[in-house]
Parts: C-alpha cells; sequence; structure tokens
C-alpha cells in the first residue's frame, strides 16, 4: 500500500517522537528523508532550503512533512526584527517553492505558537503555513478543534504512542530515591523534560515554598535549561526550599532517565501554557501520576488518569498539601489509569495513521 510513498521531513529533531514514528513508517515501506541541510551551518542550509525541496522533489518525493519552524531563526541574530521579518518572507518564498513544485505539504501541529518567538508575526506565519498545508496532523481533539478555527481545510487526529520503551529501567525505586538522597517516606514531586518557562518550574517551587518546614514533599525539576535568567531564578528560588528541592538543569541521557521517574511519586507539570506535552506523556508511560492545571488543550486526558487543579499558584500549593495527605492506593490509581491512557495508542499504528493522512494529502 506505501511502498510508492515518499516524504521529505522538517527539521530532523533530537526528540524520540521522530525517531518512534519515522521507525515504523519506514518498516510499512515509505522512503523517508530529512531535511538536514547539506552543510554544518544553519544560515547556510536555511539559505539553500528552497533549493532543497526542488533537489529531493526531483529526485521523486511528493510529500513535505513539517513538524516545527524554528529552523528558520538565525542563530546569530535571533531577537533581530530584521531577521525575523526576513525569515517571515523566507519561510513564504519556501512554502510556495513546494507547492508549486508540486509538494503535497503535511503540517504536524506540535505548536500552535512557537514558545520563543522565530518570525515577526508568528501568528500570521503559522496561519500562512495552515493556507499552504493540504492536511494538518493534530495529537488531540483539542487541538484539531482549535486548528479547524484557524482555518485548516483537512485536519486528522494522529495521537502520540507510548514513550517508555526508549527509556531503559535499571534501578529499583528504593535504589533510585536513594540515589538522590530521598527518604522512603518523602513525597517525591518531579518536573522532568526541558526546562523551559511556560512549563512553570518557578510556578512549583514557589507553591512548595508555601508547605511547611515539617512538610516531606521534596521537588525534583530536571533537565536542560538553555535560558540563564530562568535558570538562576529556578536556583534562587530553590534555596527558599532548603534541602527540599533538588535542580538538575542538566540534559539527562536516555540511559539515566528512567532513574529521576523511579525516584519520583508525582509528576507536576504546572504549564502556563501548552498545546501537546511529550512531557506528560513520558510521565504517565512510566506510571507515575500526573498533577496538571484545567487547560483546555489537556482536555482529552481522561479525567481519571490525572489530578487537575486551576492554574493558580494557591490551588497549587492545596494540591501539593493534600499529595501528602492522600492514600498511596488513590495516588497509585491515578498512574495506573494515566498508564492505560498513554499506552493506548503504540507508534505501529500511530504510523499507519499518519501513512494514511499522507495518502490523502497527495488526493486532497
Amino acid at each position: 500500500m506505501s511502498s510508492h510513498l515518499s516524504v521529505l521531513v522538517t527539521p530532523r529533531d533530537g526528540l524520540h517522537y521522530q525517531n518512534m514514528l519515522y521507525h515504523d513508517i519506514e518498516a510499512s515501506g515509505v522512503a523517508v528523508h530529512y531535511d538536514k541541510g547539506p552543510t554544518p551551518s544553519q544560515t547556510v542550509n536555511i539559505m539553500l532550503a528552497p533549493a532543497v525541496l526542488l533537489w529531493f522533489r526531483l529526485r521523486g518525493v511528493r510529500i513535505l512533512h513539517i513538524h516545527w519552524l524554528f529552523q528558520f531563526s538565525l542563530p546569530w541574530a535571533r531577537r533581530r526584527r530584521w531577521a525575523r521579518r526576513l525569515m517571515e518572507w523566507w519561510l513564504g518564498l519556501y512554502l510556495q517553492t513546494a507547492v508549486r513544485s508540486g509538494y503535497a505539504i503535511v503540517w504536524t501541529a506540535h505548536d500552535l505558537q512557537p514558545h520563543e518567538q522565530i518570525f515577526t508575526d508568528d501568528s500570521r506565519a503559522r496561519d500562512l503555513l495552515i493556507s499552504k498545508t493540504r492536511v494538518v496532523i493534530a495529537l488531540s481533539e483539542a487541538t484539531a478543534a482549535q486548528v479547524r478555527e484557524l482555518g485548516a481545510r483537512e485536519v486528522r487526529v494522529v495521537p502520540m504512542g507510548s514513550y517508555a520503551h526508549p527509556y531503559p529501567v535499571t534501578l529499583s525505586r528504593a535504589e533510585a530515591r536513594s540515589s538522590f538522597g530521598f527518604a522512603d517516606d518523602d513525597t517525591v514531586l518531579s518536573l522532568i523534560g526541558r526546562i523551559e518557562r511556560y512549563k512553570g518550574a518557578d510556578l512549583l517551587l514557589a507553591a512548595a515554598a508555601q508547605l511547611p518546614e515539617s512538610s516531606r514533599v521534596r521537588v525534583l525539576v530536571a533537565g536542560i535549561c538553555t535560558e540563564q535568567a530562568y535558570s538562576e531564578e529556578l536556583f534562587r528560588l530553590s534555596r527558599a526550599l532548603g534541602g527540599r528541592a533538588t535542580i538538575h538543569l542538566e540534559w539527562v541521557p536516555d540511559e539515566d532517565l528512567a532513574r529521576f521517574f523511579q525516584a519520583t511519586d508525582v509528576a507536576v507539570f504546572p504549564f502556563r501554557e501548552i498545546t501537546n506535552s511529550a512531557s506528560v506523556m513520558l510521565a504517565q508511560s512510566f506510571g507515575v501520576p500526573v498533577v496538571i492545571p484545567n487547560l483546555s488543550n489537556l482536555e482529552d486526558i481522561p479525567l481519571d488518569a490525572a489530578i487537575r487543579y486551576t492554574p493558580e499558584t494557591e490551588p497549587l500549593a492545596e494540591v501539593i498539601a493534600d499529595l501528602e495527605k492522600m492514600p498511596p492506593s488513590v495516588v497509585h490509581d491515578v498512574g495506573a489509569k494515566g498508564l492505560a491512557w498513554a499506552t493506548s495508542s503504540d507508534w505501529a499504528t500511530v504510523a499507519r495513521q499518519t501513512i494514511e493522512v499522507y495518502e490523502l494529502a497527495l488526493k486532497a
């Protein structure tokens, strides 16, 4: 069915989402090519991107699958207005080249707005992308509804698969907790993943600081943080918690990630805003109960598969205080329901549904 298909993927990101998705897509007979650029320079690769499109089109590639737009950012002039304006124009040229050369464009709407500004007007750039896209892939029904409101012609929901497979579990819970200095009777709350301001690690630390000093709640924040000012803010907030906060603002290798989740009782995600979250799915894939705010884009997660709160610091502090007193069986049940939700879609199914989107795009 799919042996005739070929797809050009941009950008090539190191996330396991692409690794697992395209592994199964290639296993189905689809030829997958990554637009990594022909040179080590991101600037040169941006300039050559339209030519790369034409090169792959001449080789018979018919589908352009766009995941994000961060590759259209000059690394040495990200905050320059002229550079953002130029890159917005260049995106338009890139998309026009794709359409005129005969590509069927598919966009996976991981984010409806980038977390860091890329263009002069990110909303305008997104709307331009939607207008050139034949089929939009939404990771949830909530995102699909938003994309349709923005004018997308064809939208298909293709959820993520489970994220536990790439991360080996080599330690017991006791060994993992001991490696961080956590006691057996501590209640360990974690925020694990790429640490960016929108994920609210500062809100978690501020909420935990409202607990009495006798509290057995411990906070673990782990993951790379590229914003220096935000890193300094998190370390400052952690000092207010004394020895009750562990901050690890470094990249966590795949082979060590399970240790962080094995040491965790509850994963807390105080998002300020979110479109889709692989971080929540990752925690649930390990069977770890999650706390999330009542945001519309998280409504696809079943009510009994997460603990929810009104997105303010005070309600978050109340939830954290309740977690310390909550019967372990109740917390465990939330984790079990979350695991069932996270594993309800496997990557082979995700790949098959994505291939169906490719075939639809070619007919649209």
